[in-house]
């Protein structure tokens, strides 16, 4: 058992060796250990600082429920407006088909005007 303490302190030496610091016996006041403890307390600031300010960011953020809704909502919505297109889609087919006969009536038209124009004017005897 004694032999284990021994091991233990001077693993206990070594690591304090390895970080500078004081390794006892001399009143228990170290000044590299001092500054260490001020950066610590100024990271410890600066942490709750960040913390604070990426709460405030979550706080605005959507959760699983919003996502969930939006995305149910947007199905219906799609769905609609899919619906909505087919009627469209079946509206320009019909215009289609009546621009279609309104064109060959235009033509017929426009041949048969022609057609006057041109007996007018081979007929006509100035």
């Amino acid at each position: 058992m004694a032999e284990l303490k021994h091991i233990e302190s001077k693993g206990s030496t070594r690591r304090h060796e390895k970080a500078g610091l004081a390794t006892g016996g001399g009143g228990g006041y170290d000044d590299a250990m001092e500054a260490r403890v001020n950066k610590l307390e100024e990271f410890a600031i600066e942490t709750r600082d960040r913390l604070s300010r990426i709460e405030t960011r979550l706080d605005s953020c959507a959760t699983k429920a919003d996502v969930k809704d939006l995305e149910a909502t947007m199905y219906k919505e799609f769905s609609v407006m899919h619906k909505e297109f087919a009627v469209m889609h079946k509206e320009f087919a019909n215009l289609y088909k009546a621009l279609d006969g309104l064109t060959w009536k235009l033509i017929g038209a426009a041949g048969l005007l022609v057609s006057a124009v041109y007996f007018i004017a081979t007929q006509a005897k100035p």
